[in-house]
């Protein structure tokens, strides 16, 4: 069954990157502008919420408690990943072309920042909803992972409850949509997800998540023909 996705889906970036685009669109406050941010500015504050939400997930992870009798084994699992997901952060970054080279940049359409958070947990429980068949297999699973998602922004919202830090610096990115898609898929495409996303299944089954051991077939099956990943030196 699992092999079978494999070779008839179609690639989810695609499907993803709409989502994110469709999400950002829909937290933008209508007559409402601010300056688009410098990169300075940019990285000190992207630096700051990834530092945050990093915090939150070391609580957060005993929600998978409910699918592991090992939760912090698992955690090692996504801990191995971590340079990772740095890497497609830093990579999006760059190439999204967000920011300008000083504080003297131009007037922008506003983006509702905690919105943001809002669309993206009605637009999982919409999809979720849409798919219970399909994913009834391994629904405790998803539920376990909402759960997590769930804890960790409650918690970065409630360290960001006085404001973000783009408020402080009064200025916000300007994400152009079609540079968004692009970098996205570029960014994604470096990191040999198909891959990755096999060897966090497979780490994850021996951290006791036995449920997911089928589905380790189909990331493996789809990243089979991705180039080796280079490693750190």
């Amino acid at each position: 069954m699992a092999v079978t996705y494999a070779a008839t889906a179609s690639d989810p970036i695609d499907s993803i990157s709409s989502q994110g685009a469709e999400i950002l669109n829909k937290a933008k406050l209508t007559g409402q502008s601010v300056r688009q941010c410098s990169c300075a500015e940019q990285r000190i504050c992207v630096e700051e919420m990834k530092s945050q939400a990093k915090d939150c997930t070391v609580p957060c992870f005993q929600k998978f408690s409910t699918i592991t009798a090992r939760p912090n084994d698992l955690k090692k699992c996504f801990d191995e990943k971590d340079n990772i997901l740095e890497d497609f952060l830093t990579c999006f970054e760059n190439r999204v072309e967000a920011c300008v080279s000083d504080q003297h940049g131009p007037q922008i359409q506003k983006t509702d920042i905690r919105g943001i958070f809002k669309v993206t947990e009605k637009s999982i429980a919409t999809q979720t909803n849409t798919f219970q068949t399909m994913i009834k297999p391994i629904k405790h699973i998803l539920d376990a992972t909402g759960e997590f998602a769930l804890c960790v922004k409650d918690c970065f919202l409630e360290r960001n409850k006085g404001g973000f830090c783009f408020d402080r610096k009064a200025c916000q990115p300007l994400v152009a949509e079609s540079k968004a898609r692009q970098s996205f898929r570029t960014c994604t495409k470096k990191m040999h997800w198909k891959r990755e996303a096999g060897e966090l299944c497979e780490c994850s089954v021996n951290a006791g998540v036995e449920e997911l051991r089928q589905y380790c077939a189909m990331f493996k099956l789809m990243g089979r023909r991705a180039p080796m990943r280079k490693t750190r030196g």
